[in-house]
């Protein structure tokens, strides 16, 4: 069966999620729905990545490694993820060597990876959980709070703003912060349960305007004077 996931992958056919979950423990395949990124999903940013010549991916709370795994054998490129929660990197780590895929988790807060090593970042509502309801969350193993979500949207949209020109970012359930206009949106599809999308960064230095996903509906703000200066 693991052979087969990963040739699957590699071939771009069809892998169902419940296949391809069987790889984790219990604990983590029975939040998969909820928390870990669809096969299809990943899959779809798999090639649009090797499509936009992206060579270094970095998973933005990459949880069980779904993501990158998938992604990797898609593309073929190595994906990078960090995760806070240690529990899980061990769990991703396990996964990635079963199925061979070229993936190295992180365990740490984003304090610890420097952005400028990737040239792609991948969000999945990666910060929403710090708002969710106790008996919503995951587990209460890592700091959640509504201070820990705004402090790591600040660190992303500080990357973003720094990237460099050509740096791609791909969303789902959108990223929860602001996407400078210096970023173009150049996919997006429909799958699963929501919107994925492609961005890309076509101008240098800080903006005016930025992006926001709301309700999967993407919307053109102005930025406050202070923050562009």
């Amino acid at each position: 069966m693991k052979p087969f996931v990963s040739n699957a992958l590699r071939q771009r056919s069809n892998v169902r999620d419940v296949t391809f979950d069987r790889v984790y423990p219990d604990k983590i395949r029975l939040v998969s729905p909820r928390f870990w990124t669809p096969v299809a999903v990943a899959t779809t940013a798999g090639i649009w990545l090797e499509e936009l010549g992206c060579e270094a991916l970095l998973d933005i709370g990459s949880g069980s490694g779904k993501f990158c795994i998938v992604a990797s054998l898609v593309a073929g490129r190595a994906c990078t993820g960090v995760e806070q929660r240690a529990h899980l990197v061990d769990a991703a780590r396990v996964a990635a060597a079963t199925y061979q895929a070229d993936c190295t988790f992180i365990h740490g807060l984003l304090e610890s990876v420097d952005a400028s090593r990737f040239d792609a970042f991948y969000c999945f509502n990666p910060f929403g959980e710090n708002l969710y309801e106790r008996k919503e969350q995951l587990d209460d193993a890592v700091e959640l709070s509504e201070l820990r979500h705004f402090h790591d949207i600040a660190i992303v949209e500080r990357w973003l703003q720094d990237a460099a020109v050509g740096t791609c970012l791909f969303t789902y359930h959108g990223f929860g912060g602001r996407i400078p206009a210096s970023f173009e949106l150049l996919r997006s599809v429909a799958i699963g349960s929501d919107q994925l999308r492609a961005w890309q960064k076509k101008a240098p230095g800080p903006t005016s305007e930025y992006f926001v996903e709301v309700d999967g509906a993407v919307e053109l703000c102005a930025a406050d004077a202070a923050e562009t200066t």
